[in-house]
């Protein structure tokens, strides 16, 4: 990665709503060469711009991660299962003993032995069984952002020290 490529890079994760002329100013380049760098991260993969909410605007205030297990032959099953659930925001594959990590977000803390149980019956057929689960009542940080009790961001986290 170019030098400019990352100062432009970590600009972004402060603001990533920056208007060209500051990210410019910020990476001490014109703007024509900012902009061209920009679209060439953006069309390259290399940069991805994501957008977060906070949270309880949401009313989906509450977060769970379950920890679960199906018997292999039943990944891809119970995975396509899983799409379909609104409150789903993560599914991902390990390996070890839970083979599936589902992060959730949750209308109440009441939801998550609800959820549960609904996905236990619902995939029964496949073995599917959670072994453990973490209940998240406040997020402090959230893609590099500091967050309020309100779940508004206040602050970045600098992805690299200032040299």
């Amino acid at each position: 990665m170019r030098p400019l490529d990352r100062r432009i890079i970590v600009a972004l994760g402060e603001d990533g709503r920056m208007p060209l002329k500051q990210l410019a100013e910020r990476t001490s380049t014109s703007v024509a060469t900012a902009r061209r760098r920009l679209n060439q991260l953006l069309a390259s993969g290399q940069l991805v711009l994501r957008c977060s909410l906070a949270r309880p605007l949401t009313g989906w205030p509450v977060s769970a991660v379950y920890f679960a297990s199906v018997p292999a032959e039943h990944l891809e099953a119970a995975s396509t299962s899983l799409r379909t659930l609104p409150e789903l925001r993560l599914c991902a594959i390990t390996a070890g003993p839970h083979n599936l990590i589902l992060d959730v977000w949750l209308r109440g803390v009441h939801d998550v032995h609800r959820l549960e149980a609904h996905l236990e019956q619902e995939m029964a057929s496949l073995r599917f069984r959670v072994d453990d689960r973490a209940v998240v009542l406040r997020t402090e940080k959230n893609v590099g952002r500091v967050l309020d009790r309100r779940g508004y961001s206040v602050t970045a986290v600098p992805m690299e020290e200032n040299r």
